[in-house]
């Protein structure tokens, strides 16, 4: 780990310059710094979530004046039924007695632009996002695509090389891709009024993390894609969101600290 030390202020101040979290709402209380533990800097690590495997792989590394930046400031769901999980309290403890700060962006970092995970999975895809379509707590998120597939088939191939590991496809729309055109809503999106602005749009794909037909959001979104003739890609959500803090990277680095990606476990029972 570098000795080099930033301060977490000029870390934090640079984060509210680019995601601007004033611009939106939340479904977190908390948005922003969630524990501040130490005022310098050395490294900071990315993770899709707040879990134990993540909290676990960092303070085994016993380092001090380290940052975890993350999308959700909880872990993941425990089920599909449930909300999301709680950071077990031994955490906080060993991470003040480690000197280790956590910040999270959800929504901000959600909202289209460079590092959302719309716009990410796409780029690492090979395809182009050219537009953002999904409204939430105040602000447009998700990817509307441009490809160079014909078929979903095509696409569903992609997808799995793409996010390492099977996904879904539930096919209630057309096999061809009207001109080569997909969406992506990463993680998860419950909207039903979304398959309705995709068959107006002539977009018959949507790409999204959780697609499990067990829980009532889920059969809506079912309902509704079978009723506007919308095909459905799953990739988990974790896996349709990671790509945001892979690309996080840079972006830490360009502040002159050293940064890491924490790779999860996706939850295959989402698919």
């Amino acid at each position: 780990m570098s000795t080099k030390l930033k301060a977490a202020k000029f870390i934090y101040d640079r984060l509210t310059e680019q995601f601007r979290p004033d611009k939106c709402t939340d479904v977190f209380k908390t948005v922003g710094v969630q524990v501040h533990n130490t005022d310098v800097i050395a490294k900071v690590y990315t993770a899709t979530f707040a879990s134990p495997e993540v909290f676990d792989n960092i303070l085994a590394r016993n380092e001090e004046n380290v940052m975890l930046f993350t999308h959700h400031p909880l872990p993941p769901m425990p089920s599909l039924q449930e909300g999301y999980g709680n950071i077990p309290e031994k955490y906080f403890t060993k991470m003040q007695e480690q000197k280790m700060n956590f910040f999270s962006f959800h929504i901000p970092l959600d909202v289209a632009g460079p590092y959302s995970p719309g716009n990410t999975l796409s780029k690492a895809m090979g395809t182009n996002p050219y537009a953002s379509w999904y409204p939430q707590n105040g602000a447009m998120l998700g990817a509307l695509c441009q490809s160079k597939y014909a078929t979903l088939t095509e696409l569903h191939h992609c997808l799995t090389s793409t996010i390492g590991h099977k996904a879904s496809m539930y096919h209630y729309g057309e096999e061809e891709l009207l001109n080569g055109k997909f969406a992506i809503m990463a993680g998860i999106g419950k909207s039903i009024e979304a398959y309705e602005f995709l068959e107006h749009n002539k977009i018959n794909t949507l790409v999204v993390g959780v697609t499990a037909p067990t829980v009532d959001w889920s059969i809506k979104i079912h309902a509704a894609a079978k009723e506007h003739h919308i095909n459905l890609l799953g990739g988990t959500h974790y896996s349709t969101e990671k790509f945001a803090l892979m690309s996080m990277l840079p972006f830490f680095n360009n502040l002159g600290v050293e940064a890491e990606f924490i790779p999860e476990q996706p939850n295959l029972a989402e698919l």
